[in-house]
């Protein structure tokens, strides 16, 4: 598992508890709250000093960013400054993936760091509070968003099968933040149990204890010993660009802040889970073409697939439980965090209705032949 602070022995250091552990990987994912956010002049100001942009600035709200899409007579990009509580290192860690991708073999259709005047990737700007903090400019992939269409089964395939060829690119990758502690890693899931403290239904908190127990029982010993790499982190319907009509179907990958060093089944697990329960009568169909796809295009053992039954739910759970627990700390996003827990909760409890020895039965199809007519 990642490296994580451990309580000390001597008397005049504090005991970690499980609550100040979720702290400190809540700091080190930079989801720190308070700082005020960059002023959109200041940051006109610094695109037409350090990139020679300027434009019609639009602000785009994100989780930690400071994010807006520039409009400019020669078209359209994306303004990212990272917040203050985010390292230079870490902001480092995410660009060098960036850039690995622009020279690699594989083509893969990601955004592209923006050369401000003097060649830089990433310019350091001062806040209102003087906090230095990493502002970059990133080409504009213009799309619909997964999460606005509605696949066929074989562009569902199409999805799993760019992540294959995306996680093949990364597979040499190296960075020295690489294993940085983040509160989204499936490496630090049995450390999140304290988040249940916000869960006010019974039915629920008994369904996320089974889980993170399932998880403890036949997925934790065995992390150190699955299949790792650098994985984007995040593949979700909101950071995948496509196009219904090309045949490609998957035109862009966006947003590589959530770039670690993790086992491979927990990438496929984050595109599992956002996309178990969405179908309420076929809870699981779409992942489980996702997942065939990406093993066309890319070996998985059978028994880290197998795994996904478990950690598909569980990346699932863990976002329901971020973002019920952010609601709770932070009045300011409290109905937007809420609404998102409780489709989580939703979708969660639909896939949890289908019995694991089916879930196990179909993801093991995925290593054969689809069948004719695509049903699970």
């Amino acid at each position: 598992m990642a490296a994580l602070p451990k309580a000390s022995t001597a008397g005049a250091d504090p005991v970690i508890t499980n609550s100040d552990l979720l702290e400190h990987i809540a700091r080190e994912s930079a989801l720190a709250s308070g700082a005020p956010a960059f002023p959109d002049e200041r940051v006109a100001v610094e695109l037409d000093r350090l990139y020679g942009l300027s434009g019609q600035l639009t602000r785009i709200p994100t989780e930690k960013d400071d994010t807006f899409r520039l409009s400019t007579a020669g078209g359209s990009f994306l303004v990212k400054i990272a917040p203050a509580s985010e390292s230079a290192q870490i902001v480092n860690l995410q660009s060098a993936v960036m850039l690995h991708l622009e020279e690699s073999t594989e083509p893969i259709p990601t955004q592209r760091l923006i050369r401000g005047v003097r060649g830089q990737t990433e310019s350091p700007v001062v806040d209102g509070d003087g906090n230095v903090r990493i502002l970059r400019v990133l080409s504009y992939l213009e799309g619909s968003l997964l999460a606005t269409v509605q696949p066929t089964s074989a562009q569902f395939a199409g999805v799993g099968a760019m992540l294959a060829r995306l996680d093949r690119a990364l597979g040499d990758f190296t960075h020295p933040e690489d294993s940085r502690l983040l509160i989204w890693d499936l490496k630090n899931f049995s450390h999140m149990r304290p988040l249940m403290e916000w869960v006010t239904d019974r039915d629920d908190t008994s369904m996320a204890t089974w889980i993170f127990d399932q998880f403890d029982a036949h997925v934790a010993s065995r992390i150190n010993g699955l299949d790792a790499q650098m994985i984007h982190g995040d593949f979700s319907p909101f950071n995948v660009v496509v196009d219904p009509a090309s045949e490609e179907f998957v035109t862009g990958i966006i947003d590589f802040g959530d770039v670690v060093r993790s086992p491979i089944v927990f990438e496929l697990s984050v595109a599992v889970a956002n996309q178990i329960g969405a179908d309420e009568r076929r809870p699981w169909a779409s992942a489980v073409e996702i997942v065939r796809g990406y093993r066309q295009e890319r070996p998985v053992a059978a028994d880290e697939v197998a795994l996904l039954a478990i950690t598909g739910p569980a990346r699932l759970l863990l976002r329901a439980l971020i973002f019920g627990w952010r609601a709770a700390l932070h009045p300011d996003s409290r109905d937007y965090g809420l609404s998102h827990s409780a489709l989580d909760w939703k979708r969660l409890r639909c896939a949890m209705s289908v019995a694991t020895p089916t879930v196990h039965a179909m993801l093991e199809s995925t290593g054969t032949p689809a069948s004719p007519t695509g049903r699970e």
